[in-house]
């Protein structure tokens, strides 16, 4: 599998097959290694890139839970239910209100 930029971990082709077929599908995703303790992000796609306003190094390595898109109106009960998604590793819907890298405020849809 060739090399990809802002693809940090390990060469895995379970995770190339998973980036193959979202990347496809015009979604804008991130993925986490949940074997470490913040669930670092692993990979970001440019989509997610684009909508955030963050470049990957910016974006690489940080929590899973994105905290560096929290700001004044993202309500703590919203981040408490992605993390105990994260942690119950259960499916759970929460709208949370995160933000641009320029300040802009937007609602954000977690399937």
């Amino acid at each position: 599998m060739p090399v990809r930029r802002g693809h940090v971990a390990p060469q895995n082709t379970f995770l190339g097959t998973i980036i193959r077929k979202f990347e496809g599908q015009n979604k804008k995703f991130i993925i986490a290694n949940a074997r470490v303790q913040n669930c670092a992000i692993i990979y970001c796609n440019d989509g997610f890139c684009e909508m955030t306003g963050f470049s990957r190094p910016d974006v690489m390595q940080k929590p899973c839970t994105c905290d560096f898109l929290h700001g004044p109106e993202t309500k703590r009960h919203d981040i408490a239910q992605i993390a105990q998604a994260l942690l119950g590793s259960e499916e759970r819907k929460v709208e949370v209100t995160y933000y641009h890298k320029n300040g802009k405020v937007y609602l954000f849809r977690i399937p």
